[in-house]
């Protein structure tokens, strides 16, 4: 899983990087300088337009991988269901707590170490609660990080002699980055990615053990409702 790790730690250091960067050329040269209720040389005024409680559909495509020996197992598939969460402004600043729960036909396996048995699990949803930090480099542009903690429900499968089942609740950790353009008052488009460690579930049956090790890394677009 540190090959996940290492993916989600260099997407989200260089959106950090990229982000101070467009905050300081689009502050100097497209908007001015901010003040607290508005940027110089900008017509364009800051009205809070992050501001509050929202909600909206999201949906997009996710990558599930997890260990297998000898090798990994990768499985592709749909997520899609709601999102929302509540966002406080000052100036260009933004943070707030939002949270997700999605539908998945992700599912995947192979065969372990050569023998009979094939291990397999199937997601059927997933949610997260997250925190969410974010810098207005326009006035209806929000740049985002989230991080927070993740759980999906899944089926563990291993197939052949002795073969075995069980229906189990992973947890973990999520950590993301996107940006989020409104176009009014109260619509919002919305593009992020997110990477999330489940942690761990063993399946028990009769020819041995299964641990399943699943990490995902998911792009999304969502449409957006403010209240």
């Amino acid at each position: 899983m540190r090959t996940g790790f290492h993916r989600a730690f260099a997407f989200t250091a260089t959106f950090a990087v990229c982000a101070t960067a467009s905050m300081s050329a689009f502050a100097q040269d497209s908007y001015g300088l901010y003040d607290g209720g508005s940027y110089f040389g900008s017509a364009i005024q800051s009205d809070e337009m992050f501001e509050g409680w929202w909600l909206g559909g999201t949906i997009g495509g996710s990558s599930v991988s997890y260990s297998l020996s000898p090798g990994t197992v990768d499985s592709d598939g749909v997520i899609g269901g709601v999102v929302g969460g509540l966002s406080w402004q000052h100036g260009p600043a933004v943070i707030g707590i939002e949270g997700d729960y999605l539908a998945s036909n992700i599912a995947g396996g192979g065969v372990n170490n050569g023998a009979p048995n094939r291990a397999k699990v199937g997601f059927e949803s997933m949610a997260d609660l997250r925190l969410r930090l974010g810098w207005t480099i326009m006035p209806n542009l929000l740049l985002f990080g989230t991080v927070g903690g993740a759980l999906a429900n899944a089926d563990l499968y291993v197939s052949g002699p002795g073969g075995g089942f069980k229906d189990t609740t992973f947890t973990g950790w999520s950590v993301g980055a996107g940006a989020e353009y409104a176009y009014d008052k109260d619509w919002s488009l919305r593009f992020d990615y997110q990477f999330t460690d489940f942690g761990k579930e063993t399946i028990t049956y009769q020819g041995g053990k299964q641990t399943f090790d699943p990490d995902s890394n998911s792009l999304r677009g969502s449409l957006i409702y403010r209240f």
